[in-house]
């Protein structure tokens, strides 16, 4: 199947409460200037909502490979420590 279909086919629900304590979340780090944690509340966000709440619909659309669900987790978890990284450097 080609990725094209596969994506106007895949239809991924966000239930409403989180997306309302999401932007209630990034707005008050916006607020507070809080810029790389924002960053890392968005990526956590759509981590979740990309394999975690949708388990089950990505699974059987990636055909239940393990190889593209450690490729996806192992995408993340760089990202979280590229995330820690640039937390705990100070540029100042």
């Amino acid at each position: 199947m080609d990725p094209v279909d596969i994506l106007s086919i895949v239809t991924l629900g966000v239930p409403l409460y989180m997306v309302i304590s999401f932007v209630a979340i990034i707005s008050i780090c916006l607020l507070l200037s809080r810029m790389q944690l924002g960053l890392a509340v968005s990526f956590l966000f759509v981590f979740y909502i990309g394999y975690f709440y949708n388990k089950t619909l990505l699974l059987k659309t990636i055909e239940g490979s393990i190889i593209g669900t450690v490729i996806y987790a192992s995408l993340g978890l760089i990202i979280i420590i590229l995330a820690m990284i640039s937390f705990l450097s100070s540029s100042k």
